[in-house]
């Protein structure tokens, strides 16, 4: 060991501090190793330490982390007693009359069957390997702009919770909206409504639309789709369970989607008789926007020709002949329209001519036997009146142009003839349909009925 005398005086020679001796670890303890070299000892000189050898090279058992245990006897921990997928959209109507959507769990949440979960045998450490450009391609963020976690998290809860692709949420928010009723129970609103008895909804839709068109205010208050006052649903009836709602397409919403599983088949009944009302498509649902209010205007009034009157009946215009000596109006009686129906060639009908306050109502109804053979004579007679421009089309055009006009010498409404100088009025008939309810008299439109005509059956 070499070492040499050195003044106490001199500073240069004074040992660093790393120079000093030092208690290792695993040194056991001894009054030698306790106190560390004294610079101010007798001696000149600082004794160098010696490595000594690890008498203990193992850690204490102290100082080791605690051991944690396996768990792959607990097996996967239990699923959770509601999530996501049990969540649904629900609608609110404010004060100010708009409408507000929220997301809650349904109250028989409790009843719904645990969701599995796929889930690894051990319990895994979380994955830190996160980063923007894997946020991108989970979340879909096709843009590439800055998206904030609140809008990742609503995307994946609509996903998750209403089993939407990735495919179709690239499509768009507006058409990801889900219905209040887009329960992941298995079946869509379409399979719902496919498993509707269609006989039990058949007749509720010509229920409804002989109602909502044989009360002329309320068939306004629908055509004016809710601009002159807030619209009822006549499937929910009144009482506490009566809802009303600012426009026709949010009644038309609530009938689509009912709240009640039990009325269905009436609110699905009072959808299809609201579209045909208002000529939009019935077929289409209405979830996720308007689109289904478009409909080409032959479509549309071919859905309103379809509903008609039984007994079939043909409404036959401009019966009336003037007026009399008192100021009332005068027209073609029963026994003379008989008469004329006849000289077409036609049989099996009994006129009816309308009266008001005023007299004659110009308007005659020729009432055919609610039977196959009664049901094709009055389309017989409907097709006669069209193939002559008499018919249901050509009267409105008539009316349009010869309003406040003298009747006597309108052409289209009196006809002169050439040989023996005499008038005879010019008739005009259709068929009636559930929307000339209002046309009728009171008797008629009490005891008639609507009928599908494409779906009519002869009874056998």
């Amino acid at each position: 060991m070499a070492g040499g005398n050195h003044p106490k005086s001199s500073h240069h020679n004074k040992p660093p501090p790393s120079a000093s001796h030092r208690k290792s670890r695993w040194e056991p303890n001894s009054s030698s190793a306790n106190s560390p070299a004294d610079p101010k000892s007798k001696s000149s000189t600082a004794p160098s330490p010696k490595p000594k050898s690890n008498t203990n090279p193992n850690p204490s058992p102290k100082h080791l982390p605690f051991p944690f245990p396996d768990p792959a006897p607990l097996g996967p921990p239990p699923p959770p007693a509601y999530g996501f997928h049990m969540l649904e959209r629900r609608t609110i109507v404010l004060a100010d009359g708009s409408v507000r959507s929220y997301f809650a769990l349904p109250p028989d949440y409790q009843d719904f069957a645990p969701r599995p979960l796929d889930l690894p045998p051990r319990f895994c450490l979380p994955d830190y390997s996160y980063t923007a450009a894997a946020a991108k391609r989970k979340y879909g963020d096709d843009d590439g702009g800055p998206r904030d976690d609140l809008a990742r998290q609503r995307e994946q809860l609509l996903r998750n919770a209403n089993g939407i692709s990735r495919e179709q949420f690239s499509a768009g928010p507006s058409d990801l909206r889900p219905s209040k009723h887009s329960r992941l129970d298995g079946l869509s609103n379409s399979t719902r409504h496919s498993q509707v008895d269609q006989d039990a909804l058949k007749k509720s839709f010509c229920n409804f639309s002989k109602l909502i068109n044989e009360n002329v205010s309320q068939k306004r208050t629908c055509l004016e789709d809710g601009k002159q006052g807030r619209l009822h649903c006549l499937a929910c009836g009144t009482g506490r369970s009566a809802k009303d709602f600012p426009d026709m397409h949010a009644l038309i919403m609530h009938t689509y989607n009912p709240d009640n599983a039990d009325s269905r088949v009436d609110h699905l009944g009072l959808h299809k008789a609201l579209c045909v009302l208002m000529g939009w498509n019935y077929s289409k649902p209405p979830d996720n926007s308007k689109a289904y209010q478009f409909l080409p205007a032959d479509e549309a009034a071919a859905n309103q020709d379809d509903l008609i009157m039984w007994p079939p009946l043909v409404i036959i215009h401009n019966t009336n002949t003037g007026k009399n000596r008192d100021g009332r109006m005068e027209g073609l009686g029963n026994k003379t329209m008989d008469n004329k129906i006849r000289e077409l060639g036609f049989v099996g009908g009994k006129s009816k001519s309308l009266y008001g306050r005023d007299g004659h109502l110009g308007i005659t109804l020729v009432k055919f036997a609610g039977d196959e053979s009664g049901f094709k004579e009055a389309i017989r007679l409907a097709e006669h009146f069209e193939k002559e421009n008499h018919g249901r089309k050509d009267w409105a055009h008539v009316q349009s142009q010869t309003l406040g006009k003298d009747d006597e010498n309108n052409a289209n409404l009196v006809k002169v003839d050439e040989k023996k100088g005499d008038k005879r009025r010019v008739l005009y008939g259709y068929l009636g349909t559930a929307f000339d309810l209002d046309k009728v008299d009171f008797d008629t439109r009490k005891k008639a009925v609507i009928e599908s005509r494409r779906e009519y059956k002869p009874p056998m």
